[in-house]
């Protein structure tokens, strides 16, 4: 009688397993086409009872257990959606939900991360990267330069501005004097000199910094001049140098040399490149290497001197004369710039000072209104000799009207190198002009310092890429992936989403690509797991498996039923 009883009690239990495969299996199907969805099997396990003695063991019941399969990878699905991926290997998507309602253009986030394959993004109203099931991709931002940050959260694309790209060639179009038409007559007095306009280059961080080139003629040679490139922010981050920079008489370029080493830059060849190489370092440990290109040898165009009727380039920075023995600095009239404008800055040409010293004045708008400008006395080659800064103020037809707070303009003096000179401060003036005049071209550079955002791309390694309408692609983000020592142990939630347990580990974010670990593909997307195959074949077992578990049930009814007649 126990033995029928006992038949009676696994039949159940076998009807409740197939009913659990029979879910599983309804719910594989069910998710065929669910992008990121992973496919669950079907484990059952036997329960026994008995004395223990070997062979006395009965079977007693059947259960499920539902077996995750996170760790398989889905077929390439091809998707039309720019910002579509699909991973392969062991990484998931980092993922958050919002956790409050939202404003117009804000959405507050949970702490809580999630992890998923569903890589089916698309960027929505407010800029976020989210998924078809409603998960905001996370990730790491850069800041205001361009830089990437490490810290985590939903990626936002939105208010992107194009970061100025680094300098590489500084080139220089001018005429900076004129040949001789008497050259056996040329008098060291004849000298000339020719400083250009600064012009802005940028560094590996988008940092904008200003360089200028003086020229100063050979007092012996009239179509030799010696060449330096200087910091035209007066913060020394070029250090000293100087090239003899040879021209023919017909004012073309013949050859460059090396001031320091006597030893020759380039090739003296026609048609060869003149080149003088920049190296500069900044107080932020970024270095920056670039070329002053001058043209070529032998050219017509580029850098060159006048001949006949022709007439040199105008000077941009005028020098200011420093008298060390009489401790005063003289600057002839000077035009620092526009009594209108803003964020300007204007420094004379660098000048001998004492030793192997240099000297320049550092002008620096502060405010516009009125226009107030700082001074300071600098060495261009030496952060270490800048003076004081001092405040002049200006009125609105840029002529000066105080120096620190003080009228009495006769008694004004700066400080350089420790020591104190007297400045004839109103030499300097602004123009009531919109701009300046003159030769504002004869420094440019190959930095691209503007473009409009166009659109969004990632590439196969995790990074966001904002793609401008000048052709250039510049960094907004990247992407980690989160991989788990146990993947089949995480908690599944709505949505192909899972929480991290105990059981899978703590996540390892890492980047695309490292260790091998993971691969992404953009444009497509990762299929459900489900083998339609597969499972309809295990439906139809399952189906069966279940008849005959409820055939048990009626046998035993039988048999029970025939054990109480025996009674009657």
């Amino acid at each position: 009688m126990a033995g029928v009883f006992n038949a009676l009690t696994t039949a159940v239990s076998g009807i409740n397993a197939q009913a659990d495969a029979f879910i599983n299996l309804s719910n594989n199907i069910a998710n065929s086409q669910t992008t990121g969805y992973k496919a669950d099997t079907t484990s059952f396990q036997d329960h026994v009872s008995g004395s223990g003695i070997a062979g006395k063991a009965t079977s007693n019941t059947v259960s499920a257990t539902t077996v995750q399969h996170v760790d398989n990878d889905g077929d390439s699905a091809n998707s039309t959606n720019s910002m579509a991926m699909k991973l392969s290997g062991n990484g998931m998507f980092v993922v958050s939900k919002p956790s409050g309602s939202a404003s117009a253009n804000e959405v507050v986030f949970s702490s809580q991360k999630y992890y998923t394959r569903n890589g089916d993004f698309t960027i929505d109203k407010n800029g976020y990267i989210v998924n078809t099931s409603g998960y905001y991709l996370d990730g790491f931002s850069v800041d205001d330069n361009g830089v990437l940050t490490n810290s985590l959260g939903p990626l936002r694309i939105h208010n992107v501005e194009f970061h100025p790209t680094q300098t590489h060639t500084v080139t220089q179009q001018a005429v900076v004097g004129k040949v001789p038409t008497d050259m056996a007559n040329y008098k060291p007095e004849d000298a000339q000199t020719y400083t250009t306009p600064s012009t802005t280059v940028y560094d590996s961080n988008h940092n904008p910094h200003n360089i200028a080139a003086k020229w100063t003629q050979s007092e012996s040679n009239p179509l030799v001049w010696n060449v330096s490139v200087y910091d035209a922010d007066g913060k020394g981050s070029i250090e000293t140098n100087q090239y003899q920079v040879t021209f023919d008489p017909k004012g073309s370029l013949a050859s460059i040399v090396d001031g320091a080493t006597g030893e020759a830059v380039g090739s003296s060849v026609a048609g060869a490149p003149a080149e003088i190489p920049i190296h500069a370092k900044y107080g932020n440990n970024e270095t920056l290497d670039m070329t002053l290109s001058l043209g070529t040898i032998g050219g017509k165009s580029g850098t060159v001197m006048a001949t006949g009727d022709n007439v040199p380039s105008q000077s941009q920075a005028a020098p200011a004369a420093i008298d060390t023995a009489a401790k005063k600095i003289e600057m002839g009239k000077t035009v620092l710039g526009t009594s209108t404008g803003s964020n300007q800055s204007y420094m004379t040409s660098p000048v001998a000072a004492e030793g192997d010293q240099s000297f320049a004045l550092k002008w620096t708008q502060t405010s516009s209104s009125p226009p107030t400008w700082s001074v300071q006395g600098v060495d261009p080659f030496n952060p270490d000799a800048a003076g004081d800064v001092h405040t002049v103020v200006f009125d609105s037809k840029g002529q000066v009207t105080s120096f620190d707070g003080s009228d009495d303009l006769g008694n004004a003096s700066i400080t350089f190198n420790g020591a104190s000179y007297s400045l004839d401060v109103g030499s300097a003036s602004l123009t009531t002009a919109t701009s300046m005049s003159g030769d504002r071209t004869a420094l440019t550079n190959d930095s691209v310092t503007s473009g409009k955002y166009k659109n969004a791309s990632i590439t196969t390694d995790g990074s966001i890429m904002a793609v401008f309408d000048n052709g250039y692609s510049q960094l907004i983000g990247k992407i980690p992936v989160a991989s788990f020592n146990n993947r089949n142990a995480l908690q599944a939630i709505d949505g192909q989403a899972y929480l991290a347990t105990a059981d899978s580990g703590t996540p390892q974010l890492g980047y695309i690509g490292e260790n091998g670990g993971t691969a992404l593909n953009t444009g497509m997307v990762e299929a459900s797991t489900t083998d339609l195959t597969s499972d309809l074949s295990a439906l139809i077992v399952a189906q069966e498996a279940y008849s005959a578990n409820t055939k048990v049930i009626t046998t035993a009814d039988t048999l029970l039923q025939q054990t109480i007649a025996m009674k009657q």
